[in-house]
Parts: C-alpha cells; structure tokens; sequence
C-alpha cells in the first residue's frame, strides 16, 4: 500500500521536483535551441537559459529544504511514492512547458500579416502580392518575384532589403490552396508577366526567390521560364521527409502537430519535383541558402551541381529569410547576376 507520510510533505516533493523539472527543461533549450520547450529565445543568448533554468531549479530546492527541515531526518516516502510522486512532476512540467511556450511563440506577429507602407497591394492572378519600389533608384529596374512557403515565411524585411538596394520586389501571398495544382504552377508565370509589364522594370532583369516549398516552386518555375534570369532558393524541401521530434526546435508544439498533419505539403513536394527540374536552370546564375541549425530540411549533398551553396551559420529553417546575413548576401547576389 502507497504510504505518502503527509499530503503537506508531497506537495512540497511535488513542488520540489516540478521546479526542478522545469529548470532542467529551460537549459536544455537554450543548449540545443529548441523553441517548442523555450520560454524565451534563447538563439542568441543561451546563457538566459542557463540562468533561468538554474533559478527554477534552486527555488524549487531551497523551497522544499526550508519548508521541510524538520521532516529530512524523519522517514519520508519510500521509494515507490517518490517515484510517482516525481514521476507526475516531470510530466506535469512537461506539460507546462509545452503549454507556456506555445502560448509566449504563438503571438509572434507574422510580417505577411503586416506589410510595410512601402509595399504596394497587387492582384497576381487569384492571390495577392505587396509591391516593393526603390525610392531613389532610375529605371528600367531588375525585379525579383518572392515566393513564401508552407512555413511562416517572413520575406516582408528581405523584400525591404532589395528594394533599398535599388531592386523592385514582388511578394507574394500564398493561402492554403495556393500549392495545389493547378494554382501552384500559374502563379509564378502570372507574376514574371506583372513585372515584365512594369514601365520601370527590365524585362530581360527577372529573378526569383522562394523560401521553403516556395524554393521548390521557384526552381520548378524557373526549369521551364527562360524570362526568368537567376534564381535564389532559400531552405528548399526538394525530398520531403519527416523531421520528428526536431521540429521542436524550430517551433511550438501546436505548430509542430500542423506541420506533421499537413499533408498538402508532401503533394505539393512530390508535384514540384525541384529536385529533378533543378539541373534545367543552368546556365542561369543558381544560389542554394541552407542555415546551419535547420531542423526541417537537409541540405542536399551535391545533386544540384549547378547551384552556388552557401550555408549560414547559426540560422535556421523558419528565420531564415530574416537572417541579416541571408539578406544581404541575396540582395548583393542579385545585384551581381540581374
């Protein structure tokens, strides 16, 4: 029979371990970065991990020493009730952790959402695009089309970034339909027709860029539209596989159990076929951007032999796109090959 000496003294065994749990769980995060357990971002300060993990740890210690000193030297619970009175602690730290960090990420405002004054609504076919016209610059303008992914792609800052560099941007917005065909294979072509046709921009001065299976689109498109003069992918999927538990570190876990039900994007990855199309754009400049710490993606070891490669150290597969260094080195990219 279960003998717990006290409800007082389990609770404060509960309390002990349920803060230790969550100290331990907030370091491990900020070691390995992973957002779905962390209660802030950690990526570019881990030592707040580090401490905050130690703080929840040494309160839950010095709570359950202080309160309890008198019962240490007193038998306490034997090994049976300890076990399940830890045991419901780290679950219910788990738990919570789960629960907090998805609530602290979920309100994470998603640029798409909120375009700058700077970009101009368009219509491109059945969705919708933010225009992006360099203030100073002369025409005719090198143009860039902007395709998000099934991810929260951010390209709202990149799109700036071209702009200011004396580029015209075009970003368009995808809705859950977008990547099925036939809406997926219309779109690109809908969008190089918009810009050729822009008094200020140079028709022979086309690029394109896509982020996630919008790099996917973005080789596929290219493969088979020579108006298109260099294209940028940015953490393309081109094999579709399953990243498990690693999702984590690129997401909350709400988002993680979407992204795993979200059959719509293996389709689309197997429609698009990128990888297969990839060789089609050569001779045209090719630029693959891969972050160091992508959870989602690998980056391919060598079958796009016509791609330039860089990989990005410290980024990963969701930020990718707002990555100051991913932004500048595609601004100067394009600025080089259009």
């Amino acid at each position: 029979m279960l003998y717990f000496v006290s409800t007082q003294l389990s609770l404060c065994y509960l309390a002990f371990a349920f803060l230790s749990a969550l100290g331990a769980l907030q370091a491990v995060a900020a070691r390995y970065r992973i957002v779905g357990l962390a209660f802030v971002d950690y990526s570019d300060h881990p030592w707040r991990g580090y401490i905050l993990g130690a703080v929840l740890a040494l309160a839950g210690g010095l709570t359950f020493f202080v309160t309890q000193w008198e019962m240490i030297f007193t038998p306490g619970p034997a090994g049976a009730e300890l076990t399940i009175l830890f045991g419901a602690a780290a679950l219910a730290a788990v738990l919570v952790t789960f629960l907090l960090a998805s609530l602290l990420h979920c309100g994470r405002p998603s640029p798409q959402g909120a375009v700058p004054g700077d970009g101009h609504s368009v219509a491109v076919g059945r969705s919708k695009a933010h225009l992006y016209i360099p203030s100073e610059s002369t025409a005719p303008l090198a143009a860039v089309c902007l395709l998000p992914g099934c991810a929260d792609s951010r390209l709202t800052a990149l799109a700036n970034r071209l702009s200011r560099q004396g580029l015209v941007a075009l970003v368009l917005e995808f809705d859950p339909q977008a990547f099925a065909p036939p809406a997926m294979h219309e779109v690109v072509p809908a969008a190089v027709e918009l810009l050729s046709k822009l008094p200020l921009v140079d028709a022979q001065r086309l690029g394109i860029l896509g982020h996630d299976l919008g790099g996917d689109l973005a080789i596929r498109a290219a493969a088979s539209d020579t108006r298109i003069r260099a294209v940028a992918a940015l953490a393309p999927v081109l094999d579709q596989t399953a990243p498990g538990l690693s999702l984590l570190q690129e997401m909350p876990f709400p988002s993680a159990l979407r992204w795993v039900s979200a059959s719509a994007r293996t389709v689309a990855c197997k429609e698009l076929a990128a990888r297969e199309h990839a060789p089609s754009v050569a001779p045209r400049p090719f630029l693959l951007v891969y972050g160091e710490w992508d959870a989602l993606v690998s980056s391919p070891s060598g079958s796009e032999h016509t791609a330039q490669r860089m990989d990005i150290p410290g980024a990963r597969h969701m930020d990718l796109p707002e990555n100051l260094t991913v932004q500048q080195t595609v601004a100067e990219w394009f600025k080089e090959h259009l």
